[in-house]
């Protein structure tokens, strides 16, 4: 018996002894301004993608090139919404994979550039090719890189700024990013006049356009001024300073592989059976993201197809929303380091309701006038700028909550891995979020195209409200966190 027993620990401690053991960083004891400023920069430079791409171009060029290749609008619609969900699902199942491998080499930066000089290569391709469904499978691959680029970036957090204020920095980043969609929504305005417009989905829907004669016009530019405007905004980021491990990985790439997996497996059987916490936050965050996500996908094609605004007049909204947005969340960044997640879960709920309300009334036709052969329909339209300015804030609110509540579940040297497993969460609900929308779209789609993008709209708060109501069960250990205590506290 016992020269079983020895045998057994001898094969375990063999085993043990094969594995990379995760990279041990210090976390930053102090804050520096310059520092953080440029570590915000790629906040800017991948919010330029998130926005100018998947917000504000992604449907329309879909759309456009879907008819253009004979596809129906509602077919077009559900391939571009198919491929973001097929991204999001490469993204789910690569991120702890990618996550497990940061932990292991302890250095973050170098593939933040890395990824973002392939994300940046990669977004002119999706439209320089002209073809529908080459197009679609190109952004896929993009949208994984910039996702796997993303994951690192935040992993940075703890290495670069100490524990009091890493809601704040957060924030900062957030509320900084949106210099990413101040260009875009620049590139909306500027463009068209350099380019010309782009054809309507109206005008080919009700035959005033043939479909060999439509133009994608400015809409083609905005891939190509994106990829110039992530690159500008990426190089300040070169100059980050992080704490990094000085280890040296030398074993080879199948014991490199081997290590992450394992490490990747203690930390899933960490978070089902010992991190409850943890768990919750995935199953709150699926929800969550589920309805942002979307909300974020479709509201420039909810403005222009719903309401019926032209793109200058969906810019200004947008503008003026994110102007608002920015200020409330340098106040909500110093409030979630004093006052926790769970507090700002509470403000952010809030907004979501109201921002969604107000999106969904702004659709609302109160009056319709006939002049001749022509129907005026008026709507509440000015109910849009209010809608956006709280929507703006919500969505920053919520990526702030995310990532300080991460920092508050997990051990500091498991940070990627948990990111990872956070992508997974948000990534699978964003890939069905889009879904769902088209579905529920395509269903009422026949009573009209604004009450179906009302309805579609609201399906995704409920949704969102679920989530809340999950990730307000977690203990609250935020004061723990600002006295120095990390995952697993003592109870």
């Amino acid at each position: 018996m016992e020269d079983e027993t020895s045998s057994s620990d001898l094969h375990e401690g063999a085993t043990k002894s094969r594995i990379i053991e995760l990279a041990r960083v210090g976390e930053a004891q102090t804050t520096e301004k310059k520092n953080i400023l440029f570590w915000a920069f790629y906040d800017a430079a991948d919010t330029v993608f998130a926005m100018a791409i998947v917000s504000i171009t992604l449907f329309q060029w879909g759309e456009l090139m879907g008819l253009r290749s004979g596809f129906t609008f509602a077919r077009s619609h559900l391939l571009v919404s198919t491929f973001l969900m097929l991204s999001n699902v490469v993204v789910a199942i690569l991120m702890p994979i990618l996550g497990a491998h940061s932990d292991l080499v302890g250095k973050r930066k170098p593939l933040v550039i890395i990824l973002g000089v392939i994300t940046i290569a990669f977004i002119p391709l999706i439209v320089v090719t002209m073809r529908f469904l080459l197009g679609l499978l190109i952004f896929l691959i993009t949208n994984v890189v910039f996702q796997a680029a993303n994951l690192y970036y935040e992993s940075m957090l703890p290495f670069i700024c100490d524990t009091n204020s890493r809601a704040k920095v957060s924030a900062f980043g957030v509320a900084f990013g949106y210099v990413g969609t101040i260009f875009a929504i620049l590139l909306v305005f500027l463009l068209p006049r350099g380019f010309g417009d782009a054809t309507t989905v109206d005008d080919v829907l009700n035959n005033n356009v043939a479909i060999q004669d439509i133009q994608l016009g400015w809409v083609y530019w905005m891939f190509i001024f994106a990829a110039v405007f992530y690159l500008f905004l990426l190089i300040p980021f070169f100059f980050v300073k992080e704490n990094k491990s000085e280890k040296q990985i030398t074993e080879s790439f199948g014991r490199r592989t081997r290590s992450t997996f394992v490490q990747l497996g203690r930390t899933f059987k960490e978070i089902f059976k010992e991190n409850k916490g943890m768990l919750l936050f995935l199953v709150g965050w699926f929800l969550i993201n589920d309805a942002v996500g979307t909300v974020i996908a479709i509201m420039v094609d909810y403005l222009r197809e719903g309401l019926g605004l032209e793109e200058t007049t969906a810019g200004v909204i947008l503008f003026g929303g994110i102007l608002v947005g920015v200020a409330f969340l340098f106040i909500m960044g110093p409030v979630i380091d004093r006052k926790g997640p769970k507090f700002g879960v509470v403000i952010t709920a809030i907004a979501w309701i109201i921002g969604i309300i107000l999106t969904v009334l702004a659709g609302v036709t109160y009056k319709t006038v006939i002049i001749g052969n022509k129907t005026v329909i008026y709507k509440l339209r000015i109910l849009a700028y209010f809608a956006a300015a709280v929507l703006s804030f919500g969505m920053g609110s919520v990526f702030v909550i995310g990532r300080q509540f991460i920092l508050e579940l997990c051990p500091p040297e498991k940070i990627g891995q948990y990111m990872g497993f956070k992508k997974i969460s948000g990534k699978v609900s964003a890939a069905l979020g889009p879904l769902i929308f088209s579905g529920v779209l395509s269903l009422v789609l026949p009573y009209g195209k604004t009450l179906a993008y009302q309805i579609a709209i609201l399906s995704m708060l409920v949704f969102f409200l679920v989530g809340f109501v999950v990730i307000l069960f977690i203990k609250n250990n935020h004061a723990r966190y600002l006295k120095g205590e990390r995952y697993p506290y003592k109870e």
